[in-house]
């Protein structure tokens, strides 16, 4: 049997000059100290979409097509797609922390096109709303010219869709996702608290990455709309 990984733990700076433990397991609940485990942004947010559900039907008809059939092989890209993302997502964890830049991923080197220009402070930080209990990682953080804190959102997307759809399909639902970071970070006391928030959507044929601004007001409206379907809806569950 596969041995159970233990969860990671991580201390977050408060701007008080405190710290606080967070931990992350492998089904990305979050919790500090001995507390109880909180559910992930990612998993409250997922009622905010867009018009998916024929676009993701037409996208699986499509893959099983190009794949002779295999009813498998949406599922398979899936995975593949998730496996693109987290290796970025290192990546570009080494670049900020280390300065190590993956000269031999092109989707890094995409990346690097619009992120090298940014003044990083962090990155793949734990977080947590310690009134509303839920938890989070945010991607990295960066300083402005104006010396305010940013915080940043990587994600890769199919070069298909973003050339047909451009980031209506899920727009709504990654402002969701960093807003309530933001708003945990103000919460907690942490050192960064954002004032801008960018997504950079980085398209896995690496032939481009596009920063959009989020608006960090309308997607916090977002989250808690979706937060309190999500309490309505499976928080009898929990």
């Amino acid at each position: 049997m596969p041995t159970k990984k233990e969860p990671l733990v991580q201390k977050h700076p408060l701007a008080n000059g405190a710290s606080v433990d967070i931990s992350r397991n492998d089904n990305h609940q979050y919790w500090v100290d001995d507390g109880p485990k909180m559910k992930s942004v990612t998993s409250i947010i997922k009622h905010v979409e867009g018009d998916t559900f024929g676009v993701g039907m037409n996208w699986a008809l499509k893959v099983v097509r190009e794949n002779n059939g295999n009813l498998n092989a949406p599922r398979k890209a899936t995975k593949d797609s998730q496996t693109i993302g987290n290796n970025l997502h290192e990546a570009i964890d080494n670049y900020i922390k280390h300065g190590t830049i993956t000269e031999d991923d092109p989707l890094f080197l995409a990346w690097f096109k619009v992120g090298q220009t940014l003044q990083f402070i962090g990155s793949e930080k734990f977080l947590y709303h310690p009134r509303l209990k839920y938890g989070g990682t945010a991607d990295a953080f960066s300083l402005s010219s104006s010396g305010g804190v940013s915080i940043h959102d990587w994600k890769t997307v199919a070069p298909e869709s973003w050339h047909r759809y451009g980031p209506s399909l899920r727009i709504n639902k990654d402002t969701a996702q960093l807003s309530a970071y933001a708003d945990a970070l103000r919460a907690m006391g942490s050192v960064w608290v954002p004032t801008r928030g960018y997504i950079t959507y980085v398209l896995r044929d690496a032939s481009s990455a596009v920063v959009i601004e989020a608006d960090l007001r309308h997607g916090l409206k977002l989250f808690t709309a979706s937060r309190e379907l999500f309490l309505l809806t499976e928080g009898d569950q929990e």
